[in-house]
């Protein structure tokens, strides 16, 4: 798997408060530090997602867009992100839905989303549902999630008509399925032809431990 290869070096790191753009490629956000495996322009630090060189609580916010899906071990992930992330640090992840038909034409792709995949981390949905804890020492609690039929950003690379088509379609679909996720992701995400992404925002809840100072609600 693309991941799974170790990196070929490790820029030099600080314990400064930062935003990482995780698996970045060559679309690293402004103001963020852009992390990936593969040497491209924009990429400021080459580093394993599963294994970061960040020490405990020193990052402020975690952008990372269609990258964790190519990472088989996503729980490995899922706690290296609790770790590095501040308490009240805000985690944004873009991943495909499980509809999207795209996400076979990449054979790196090794998960697909709904929009209650991460429900198991989020310590208050897992207990009033009763799911199963995998990561006991993990609490990201989800502020919102959002699926998104077609996004802007691959839109632009359409011409003039089919942007616009594509457009309208995502403001009235988008709109639609935000409206109720369990009645488009159980019956009709499909019909239309599937929808591109999930988008999620987590915050970061980290209790007081033992001689440390992080709390939060």
């Amino acid at each position: 798997m693309l991941w799974l290869y170790l990196p070929i070096h490790l820029s030099e790191c600080t314990n400064q408060r930062m935003k990482i753009d995780l698996g970045c490629s060559i679309y690293t956000q402004s103001g963020y530090l852009g992390i990936d495996i593969l040497r491209v322009p924009g990429v400021g630090l080459l580093a394993d997602a599963r294994k970061m060189p960040f020490a405990d609580s020193s990052i402020e916010e975690v952008y990372s867009s269609h990258c964790i899906e190519h990472i088989d071990d996503q729980l490995a992930v899922i706690s290296e992100l609790c770790r590095i992330c501040e308490p009240s640090a805000l985690i944004y992840i873009i991943v495909p839905h499980f509809s999207n038909p795209s996400y076979y034409d990449d054979l790196t792709h090794c998960h697909h989303y709904s929009t209650r995949s991460f429900e198991h981390y989020d310590q208050r949905v897992q207990e009033a549902n009763g799911h199963p804890n995998y990561l006991p020492e993990v609490n990201l609690k989800l502020e919102s999630v959002r699926m998104n039929y077609w996004p802007e950003r691959t839109i632009i690379r359409k011409s003039f008509l089919k942007g616009l088509i594509l457009r309208v379609l995502n403001r009235v679909l988008s709109a639609m399925a935000n409206t109720n996720h369990f009645v488009c992701e159980r019956f009709w995400c499909r019909w239309v032809g599937g929808f591109f992404e999930v988008e999620y925002k987590f915050k970061v809840i980290k209790e007081v431990k033992s001689g440390g100072s992080h709390s939060n609600t």
